[in-house]
């Protein structure tokens, strides 16, 4: 169990350091320790200390907790993500780099696999679509009471570094080896709703970018589920589900890790290491494949008819 508890904590130092910085390399800044002491820890030969990793915990925000209850059998833990900054714009930032964090940890594992089952359109699929972007943003802001969402979408401001988290949260999504999403049948139809609604309070005006756009990624989607790749040659299996489900799950998985998440707050989740978390996870999403039907490379009727029927909701706008 200790040594599990230490790979553990090892994987999650790796998530959670600010890309492109060599764990041994940070925990010799953090830690003011030499790097062999450092080297000797990751090895697994001297025990990292309590007070040590107390504030590996406080600097990398990683609950000991949950590494820790991971491997009790009579106790789950879940990280809420609770955000830290006052600011709404940078509480966002926060969510968004939580997530790219996580793929970017796994993308380039050939043994990755992504699960999600969604009754929404999955973000990570059009995070790179400004207006899609900007109108997510100004929801969550104005359900949250923060600022007074923008009536015109093109005139908000989101800053340089989410944007840029944007697009990269949409490559590194796409260069996961292999990806199931298993769809909700009218995944368009609540984002056109809401369109609609915010338009009707006279808080956003420009529903022809937003429409534009949409049109767009339902093209783009046309084409992966067609090929059943995206454009990097990536494997991309498509499910329409037959029966309704109340939320979204996402499961990832790779060698020595594995996360299980679920989307709450409307743009955040909170998630779970714990084996026994991931494996419910992994089997619920597995089982929703019975009642739904594959439209990826096959089921063609059934892809034309579902992207008919996500066209006629967006031509409502």
């Amino acid at each position: 169990m200790k040594n599990y508890i230490v790979n553990e904590l090892i994987a999650a130092m790796k998530e959670r350091i600010p890309r492109g910085i060599n764990l041994a390399n940070y925990l010799t800044d953090a830690l003011c320790m030499g790097k062999e002491a450092v080297y000797r820890r990751l090895r697994g030969e001297v025990a990292f200390t309590f007070d040590e990793i107390a504030m590996i915990s406080c600097k990398l925000g990683i609950s000991i907790d949950q590494i820790i209850g991971n491997h009790q059998s009579n106790r789950v833990t879940f990280d809420l993500n609770l955000l830290h900054s006052p600011d709404p714009l940078e509480s966002y930032y926060e969510i968004i780099d939580r997530y790219l964090r996580i793929f970017n940890y796994v993308k380039d594992d050939i043994s990755t696999k992504i699960y999600t089952a969604s009754n929404v359109i999955p973000f990570t699929l059009y995070s790179s679509y400004e207006y899609l972007s900007k109108f997510r943003l100004c929801r969550w802001i104005y359900q949250n009471g923060k600022i007074r969402t923008p009536n015109s979408l093109s005139g908000m401001h989101i800053p340089d570094k989410a944007v840029h988290a944007h697009k990269l949260l949409s490559e590194a999504v796409k260069a996961c080896r292999k990806t199931c999403f298993i769809w909700d049948s009218n995944i368009f139809y609540s984002f056109v709703k809401e369109m609609k609604y915010f338009a009707g309070l006279n808080l956003i005006s420009d529903l022809i970018h937003l429409k534009n756009e949409l049109e767009l990624l339902l093209h783009e989607l046309e084409q992966i589920s067609a090929k059943g790749e995206f454009s990097n040659g990536n494997k991309v299996a498509i499910y329409l589900s037959n029966i309704d489900f109340e939320a979204t799950y996402s499961y990832i998985e790779k060698k020595d890790f594995q996360i299980s998440l679920l989307r709450v707050y409307s743009i955040n989740s909170m998630d779970s290491q714990s084996p026994r978390i991931c494996g419910i996870q992994k089997d619920w999403i597995q089982s929703l494949k019975r009642h739904s039907t594959l439209i990826s490379e096959s089921g063609e009727s059934q892809r034309i008819t579902f992207l008919e029927q996500q066209k006629s909701f967006i031509d409502t706008l």
